[in-house]
């Protein structure tokens, strides 16, 4: 069983039984805190209303049929109120992910979206973020779901109101606008996150803790996936500032980049572009790092509907490799246990985690490696590419 206090989870540690004869969870620890939140003691009443608390001196929020009750060393605290989201740009991965993941995390309440196309059920809907921020509810938080380019001047916007950002990948068009964004962050005070949801996948961070004693010898990646199932009638993945290849390609570089311990950098690449577009349709990349470690990378936009997301790390000691975009891991052929929360939740945990430290996350390191591959890479024309 678990409980939920300040939207944060709680593992309970024992029960006993209430006056009331109901039963009470208490719990000793919280399994994410922040640093200012010395929580000692945690009273849940299962199934009890707000008002059977009506001694405390604020109204705990009932959630999931936990009444949270708690005390401190030093004070009591209240629970906070939901984090009040706001979210730009309603397609298929606003759609798919980003929603129900909020609608999972009771540390948020979707309260308002701008998008000029399919409204979002349920929220208020606006043409623009400029209207949504004039005439809409108020929102603590934004989430941008638009395509990279034209997205600077969105969040640029955003942080001038003073709302915190969690912002899709790629976070820009350009490696110079995502660090300006960086820069107008730390001057606004406010929490950032550049959402790199793929290295969120479920064996990513056992990897990562197998790699860390491990003698890396190489790394060979494998992203190949059919645009025409993953990203249908989106255009934009072609023009400039789309990225084409590199728009999945850049989760693997996520992934890459979060596992190894040093910065890497590209040594060459091959693009290869419809001639009918102006962004890669596959790409060859070869990288190293200042230890020059192999690196290899194979892109493709164009492979047919049985994806290849697969990186594979040769060690001294053995052999470790992630499949399904990371969701899958095994060690020398052998299968390993792997996290059951999926991405988008554990994006949106961070970025409650961020906020409530009073922290950011803007990594720069993928979009970095994507931009070098345009910079030293050679490209070559190939058959045009019709949707």
């Amino acid at each position: 069983m678990m409980a939920w206090f300040c939207g944060r989870e709680v593992k309970p540690n024992g029960m006993r039984s209430a006056p009331n004869g109901g039963i009470v969870v208490v719990g000793l620890s919280l399994l994410t805190k922040g640093p200012e939140r010395a929580l000692k003691i945690i009273e849940c009443e299962i199934g009890q209303e707000n008002s059977s608390c009506v001694d405390a001196p604020y109204r705990p929020r009932l959630t999931s049929g936990l009444l949270c009750r708690t005390i401190t060393t030093k004070t009591q605290e209240s629970c906070m109120q939901p984090i009040r989201l706001g979210l730009v740009g309603y397609g298929k991965i606003a759609q798919d992910q980003h929603v129900p993941a909020i609608h999972a995390n009771p540390a948020f309440e979707l309260v308002a979206v701008a998008t000029q196309g399919q409204p979002c059920a349920g929220v208020e809907n606006f043409k623009s973020l400029g209207e949504l921020l004039a005439s809409g509810p108020q929102v603590d938080a934004i989430a941008f779901c638009t395509p990279p380019q034209g997205r600077f001047a969105l969040v640029q916007e955003a942080l001038a109101a003073g709302k915190h950002v969690l912002v899709e990948k790629p976070p820009c068009a350009t490696l110079g606008e995502a660090m300006a964004l960086v820069t107008q962050v730390q001057e606004q005070g406010v929490s950032g996150l550049f959402a790199w949801h793929s290295r969120y996948a479920q064996g990513i961070e056992a990897a990562r803790e197998w790699l860390s004693t491990r003698t890396l010898q190489s790394v060979q990646i494998d992203w190949k996936e059919d645009v025409r199932k993953w990203h249908p009638g989106q255009a934009w993945i072609w023009q400039p500032g789309g990225l084409g290849v590199f728009d999945p390609g850049i989760n693997a570089l996520s992934i890459v980049t979060h596992l190894l311990p040093l910065p890497l950098f590209v040594e060459s690449a091959e693009l290869r572009v419809p001639s009918n577009c102006q962004s890669p349709i596959a790409a060859s990349i070869k990288m190293s790092d200042t230890r020059h470690l192999d690196i290899r990378a194979e892109f493709d936009f164009d492979h047919g509907h049985d994806e290849l997301w697969s990186i594979e790390i040769r060690c001294a000691e053995g052999t470790l490799r992630l499949d399904n975009g990371g969701a899958l891991l095994s060690i020398d052929g052998v299968p390993q246990s792997v996290s059951e929360e999926g991405e988008y939740a554990a994006v949106y945990r961070h970025f409650q985690q961020l906020i409530g430290d009073k922290t950011s996350d803007l990594d720069l390191q993928p979009l970095r490696l994507v931009a070098d591959s345009f910079f030293v890479g050679s490209r070559a024309s190939v058959e045009p590419f019709y949707d």
